[in-house]
C-alpha cells in the first residue's frame, strides 16, 4: 500500500489512466445538499486563497492496461471524483473554447482511446454509464437536448445530471472573470492517493469494501456478498461476471434487500448449520475462502438458487399443484424449511416431480402438526430437525423418497423438534387452534376431500363460529353470564369452533347472532363450512361434535410420524454447558441460569414450563407409571427436605403431601389428591426430580432437555 499526499487535478488529470468503478459498487448518490457543500468549500478555498482537502481516493491498478494509459480500478472515493468531474463539465461550458478544449482533453476524454468503452475518463456502473457519458461528451453541454447527446426525460431524473445542472446553476452565480479561479481551486483540491498496491492478492481489496460506503449507510450482506464474488484484477471479469450473473441475480428480487435473505438460507445448504444474522457475511466469506469453487461456480449456483428463492417467496412457481403447498408452508411460517425447500427444488423439480410433490406434502403435514402442537416455543429445535435431514440428502446419507424423508421427520434429533403424534395432535385441536395454522389446516382438508377448491388461502380466512367478543345476545343465547363464560373459555379456539370463510363474508358475519351468521357460513365456497348443521344450536355440544368430525379428518388426511425406532440424541457433560437432551443420570452439575424445556420418559416427551413444573411433571408419569409405589413414597415421606419448619405428622418438610399447608407454594397434581412443592430453585428442583426416579429405579429412562 502506497499513500501520497496529492491534487485531485493531478490525479485525475493523468493522461494514462482511466478510472473504472467496479460494477459491484453502488450507484451515484451524492444529493444536493453534498453538492452544495463541495461547492462552498471551492468557494471558500477560493477566499482564502487555501487549498481544501476532500479526502482519500483509494484504487488498485489492473491488469487490463493498454498502450499508454492504465486502468485505476476504485475502491473509495469514486462519489467524489464523480461530482468533481460533473463539476468540471459544468465549468467547462462557462470557459472559452480553447480553455474548454484543454480541460475536456485533461480530466473528461481519453482523446486517443479507440474503445468506446474507455473513452469517458470515469467507467461509471451499469446503471450510471449512460447519462454520465451524455454529460461528458457533450460539446458545451447547455441543457436544451439540440445535440446528438441529447438527455432524455426519464435521464433529467438521474442524480447525475441533477447535480450536473445545479453545479451549473451555481456557475451561472460567478462573474466571468472568477471562473478561472474557481476552476484552479477545483483542481487543487488536496486528496491522499492510496494506491492498494495489491498485486496478486484480493485480500485488500475486499478489506476496504467491507468498511466503506458512499452513503453512510452500513453495506448490506448483498452488498458485501457482491463484492466478495466479483472483485477482480480485470474490469473485463468484473462485468462478466455482474452482466452474466448478478444482473439476473438482482432481477429476480423486487425488493433487493431478500438477496440478503437469500444469502443466508444458500449458506445453510451449504454448511447445515443454521447462520447468525449478524455473521452471515463473515461465516459466507469464510466457508467459501476454503471451499473449492471458483467465483463462477458459486455466483451460477447462487442464481440457479435464486430463482428457486423467488418462487418460494412470490409463490410464483410456474408447477400450479407445488404451488399451493409453497402457499399452505408460507402461511404455516416455514422460513426455517426454506433451505431444504432450495435443495429439493435443485434435485428434484426437473427430474421427480411426482416423488417431489408427496415429500413437499408430508413437508406440510409436519408443520401443520408443529405448529399446532408447538412442542416448544423457539426455532433451535425445529431448525435442527430440518438441518439435519439437509444435511443428510446433501451428503447423500439418504435417497430422496417419500418414505425415508417420512422416516427421517419421525425420528427427529431433539424432542423440541418431533413430529407430533396422533395423541397431541388430537389434544390441541381440542384446546387451542391458532387462527393462522387452522386456516392452514382447514384449507388442505378442504382440498384432500373434495379435491378442488374455487379460492386461494390468500383469500380464505378463519371465521370464530362463536365470536371472538360475545355480545349480550350471545350470552343470553349460551344460556346466561356464567355459563357463556365457561363455553367460551372452553371452546373459542377449538378446531370445532373455526371455519373458513372469505374476506368479506367474514367481514359482514363479524359478532352477529347465529340466525344470521348462518346465512353466510351456508354461502361459504367452502364446503366443510357450508355444510354445518344450520338448524343446530351453536353451543359447546355443537362445537364438540363438529370438533370430533374435524380431528377424524385432520388424523386421515394430515399425515402422522412413524414409530420411532432411534432414541433422541443427548449431550454429553462437558466443563463447558452445552443446550441439549442430558441422560437424568449423567446430571450432577449448576443448573443456575439454566432453562427446563421437557423431560423425556421411554423416549416420549413431555413439555415443561420452568423448573416449577419438573418435579410435578416427573411426579405425574411415574404416578401413572405404578399408583401404588407412588402412594407408598408419599406415605412414608421418602422425599423430603433436611428442615422441620412445618411440624409435619410425617416429619421433616415434604416435598409433595395431601395438604396444602405443608408446602411453601403448591402445585395440585391434577387428577390425584396430591399437591407438590413448587417453591424450588433450579438446583433443587432437578436434585428431588432426580430422587423421585430413583426410587422407581427409573433413572435410567429419563432424560431432561436443558438450555
Amino acid at each position: 500500500m502506497k499513500a501520497i499526499d496529492e491534487k485531485i487535478g493531478k490525479f485525475v488529470g493523468n493522461s494514462d489512466t482511466v478510472f473504472i468503478i467496479p460494477p459491484f459498487q453502488r450507484n451515484y448518490s451524492w444529493d444536493e445538499e453534498q453538492c452544495e457543500e463541495l461547492f462552498n468549500d471551492i468557494l471558500d478555498s477560493v477566499a482564502k486563497g487555501k487549498s481544501h482537502y476532500i479526502g482519500n481516493i483509494v484504487y488498485y491498478v489492473g491488469e487490463n492496461n493498454r498502450a499508454g494509459f492504465s486502468e485505476y480500478i476504485l475502491v473509495d472515493g469514486q462519489q467524489r471524483i464523480t461530482s468533481i468531474l460533473l463539476l468540471l463539465s459544468a465549468i467547462r461550458n462557462r470557459l472559452p473554447k480553447n480553455e474548454a478544449d484543454k480541460l475536456e482533453r485533461k480530466f473528461l476524454i481519453n482523446e486517443d482511446e479507440d474503445d468506446e468503452r474507455f473513452r469517458v475518463k470515469l467507467k461509471q456502473t451499469e446503471n450510471d454509464s449512460r447519462v454520465f457519458e451524455k454529460i461528458i461528451e457533450k460539446d458545451k453541454f447547455s441543457g436544451d437536448g439540440t445535440t446528438k447527446h441529447a438527455i432524455t426525460n426519464e435521464e433529467k431524473k438521474n442524480r447525475l445530471f441533477q447535480n450536473y445542472m445545479y453545479f451549473s446553476d451555481r456557475l451561472s452565480e460567478l462573474d466571468e472573470d472568477k471562473i478561472t479561479e474557481f476552476y484552479n481551486a477545483t483542481a487543487n483540491l488536496d486528496i491522499v492517493d492510496l494506491n492498494l498496491k495489491i498485486e496478486d492478492d484480493l485480500e485488500a481489496v475486499q478489506k476496504i469494501f467491507e468498511k466503506i460506503n458512499s452513503t453512510g449507510k452500513e453495506l448490506s450482506i448483498a452488498d458485501l456478498i457482491r463484492n466478495y464474488l466479483l472483485v477482480s484484477k480485470s474490469s473485463d471479469i468484473q462485468q462478466k461476471l455482474y452482466n452474466d450473473y448478478w444482473v439476473k441475480i438482482e432481477d429476480l428480487y423486487e425488493d433487493k434487500e431478500k438477496i440478503s435473505d437469500f444469502a443466508k438460507h444458500y449458506l445453510i445448504t451449504k454448511r447445515g448449520i443454521w447462520a447468525e444474522e449478524k455473521k452471515i457475511y463473515s461465516t459466507f466469506k469464510s466457508y467459501f475462502d476454503n471451499a473449492d469453487m471458483e467465483k463462477e461456480e458459486i455466483l451460477s449456483e447462487i442464481l440457479k438458487y435464486s430463482k428457486y428463492y423467488n418462487w418460494l417467496i412470490s409463490e410464483k412457481c410456474p408447477d400450479d399443484g407445488i404451488n399451493i403447498i409453497v402457499k399452505e408452508l408460507n402461511v404455516l411460517k416455514s422460513d426455517d424449511m426454506y433451505s431444504l425447500l432450495l435443495v429439493l427444488f435443485d434435485k428434484m423439480y426437473n427430474t421427480d416431480r411426482v416423488t417431489f410433490k408427496k415429500i413437499l406434502d408430508v413437508l406440510t403435514d409436519f408443520m401443520i402438526r408443529y405448529r399446532i402442537v408447538s412442542p416448544v416455543n423457539g426455532s433451535g429445535d425445529i431448525r435442527k430437525t430440518l438441518f439435519t435431514l439437509l444435511s443428510k440428502i446433501t451428503n447423500n446419507e439418504i435417497e430422496l423418497s417419500y418414505d425415508a424423508i417420512l422416516h427421517e421427520l419421525s425420528n427427529s434429533p431433539s424432542p423440541g423438534g418431533r413430529f407430533p403424534d396422533d395423541n397431541e395432535f388430537k389434544a390441541a385441536l381440542r384446546e387451542y387452534v391458532n387462527t393462522g395454522y387452522a386456516r392452514a389446516l382447514l384449507y388442505k382438508l378442504e382440498y384432500k376431500e373434495i379435491k378442488n377448491i374455487p379460492v386461494d388461502i390468500r383469500k380464505a380466512t378463519v371465521e370464530h363460529l362463536m365470536p371472538q367478543t360475545l355480545s349480550e345476545k350471545w350470552k343470553k343465547y349460551l344460556g346466561g353470564e356464567e355459563k357463556a363464560s365457561l363455553i367460551y373459555n372452553t371452546y373459542i379456539n377449538n378446531i370445532g369452533n373455526l371455519a373458513l370463510l372469505s374476506r368479506p363474508l367474514n367481514s359482514e358475519n363479524s359478532n352477529d347472532v347465529w340466525k344470521n351468521k348462518k346465512k353466510n357460513i351456508a354461502a361459504s365456497q367452502f364446503i366443510l363450512t357450508n355444510t354445518i348443521d344450520m338448524n343446530c344450536k351453536w353451543d359447546d355440544t355443537a362445537i364438540i361434535n363438529r370438533c370430533n368430525y374435524l380431528t377424524e379428518l385432520a388424523l386421515k388426511h394430515i399425515t402422522a410420524p412413524l414409530p420411532r425406532d432411534r432414541d433422541y440424541e443427548t449431550v454429553e457433560v462437558t466443563d463447558d454447558f452445552l443446550s441439549g437432551l442430558y441422560d437424568a443420570k449423567d446430571i450432577n452439575f449448576n443448573v443456575t441460569g439454566r432453562a427446563v424445556k421437557s423431560v423425556i420418559f421411554d423416549n416420549h416427551p413431555y413439555a415443561v414450563g420452568g423448573w416449577f413444573e419438573l418435579v410435578p411433571k416427573v411426579c405425574k408419569i411415574l404416578y401413572e407409571h405404578n399408583k401404588d409405589k407412588f402412594d407408598d413414597i408419599v406415605r412414608e415421606n421418602r422425599i423430603h427436605k433436611s428442615t422441620f419448619k412445618t411440624s409435619y405428622y410425617r416429619g421433616k418438610d415434604p416435598i409433595i403431601c395431601t395438604e396444602e399447608k405443608y408446602l411453601i407454594s403448591s402445585y395440585h397434581l391434577k387428577g390425584t389428591e396430591y399437591y407438590i412443592e413448587s417453591a424450588l430453585s433450579a438446583n433443587r428442583a432437578i436434585y428431588y426430580a432426580l430422587e423421585f426416579m430413583k426410587e422407581f429405579g427409573l433413572l435410567d429412562s429419563f432424560k431432561v432437555e436443558i438450555e
